[in-house]
């Protein structure tokens, strides 16, 4: 489905997008296409090779992860602006864990086709989104790293056992 004209202005208030200018926004913006999601509508399944960068327009989603047999957690509820689906885009592994509309959803969407064509038509702006995305790929590695070390001292708490001896 194409972009609407909402949808490129959409663009500029994008965390990712941000860096940005008008011009390099508008060709953005031809590499993508938009979808639709209903609420309850999984947009990836833990374990698909779904290949493509979504970013969320409209509505909300939930990121979940399997932990043990039905057991799921939740790891994020996003809203517009948020962007899913990189790990798997970036890497070609099965994706990590899944991700459900929660509400009536609008999504851009750059599929690994798109995404390699951009690389050999716009290198330069190619560059621009690459780093775009380490950048908040860095950020996300250190918020776990965050959730690690207070799972962790949790657990030592938890088994009453003092870390410094």
């Amino acid at each position: 489905m194409l972009l609407t004209l909402a949808d490129r202005a959409f663009l500029a208030e994008v965390p990712l997008f941000s860096a940005f200018d008008r011009a390099e926004l508008a060709t953005i913006s031809n590499y993508l296409e938009a979808r639709e999601a209903e609420p309850g509508q999984v947009i990836i399944w833990s374990d698909s090779d779904h290949r493509s960068l979504f970013v969320l327009a409209k509505g909300q989603v939930v990121v979940t992860i399997q932990v043990r047999g039905e057991v799921e957690s939740v790891l994020a509820h996003l809203g517009p602006g948020a962007h899913f689906g990189e790990l798997t885009f970036i890497d070609g592994q099965p994706a990590a864990g899944s991700v459900t509309a929660e509400s009536a959803c609008r999504l851009l969407v750059i599929p690994i086709d798109r995404m390699r064509a951009l690389r050999d038509e716009q290198s330069p702006l190619f560059g621009k989104l690459a780093w775009a995305m380490l950048k908040d790929l860095a950020q996300k590695l250190r918020h776990t790293n965050e959730k690690v070390l207070d799972a962790v001292l949790w657990g030592l708490d938890a088994a009453q056992i003092d870390p410094a001896g």
